[in-house]
């Protein structure tokens, strides 16, 4: 199949709407908020399930932030979620024996 055959999917007026004027915006904030050491999460769904998000975690982030912005990167796959959820508490040495989701 050549470039030619492959068409480029369409950008409906809602996400190309966001691409111009919100993702700007959004990376502006991000920026502002990392240069103060804030994680910075923001997701948009500009129509049902096609999303858009601008996200910074600070290095010392907490369990809290690191879990919504796994959500944003795995939605709607909860096993992706829960999986990637145990990976980070893993890597950060936190302790998960309480949770059956996470141990099972």
């Amino acid at each position: 199949m050549t470039t030619e055959d492959q068409a480029a999917p369409e950008i409906s007026e809602n996400e190309a709407w966001y691409d111009a004027e919100i993702a700007p915006a959004l990376a502006e904030l991000a920026r502002r908020c990392e240069e103060r050491g804030m994680s910075f999460i923001a997701n948009v769904e500009y129509q049902p399930g096609e999303r858009g998000g601008t996200y910074t975690l600070a290095e010392d982030a907490g369990i809290d932030m690191r879990m919504v912005y796994i959500c944003c990167q795995t939605a709607p796959n909860v096993d992706s979620y829960i999986s990637n959820v145990r990976r980070m508490c893993k890597d950060k040495g936190i302790d998960i024996s309480s949770s059956w989701y996470l141990t099972h």
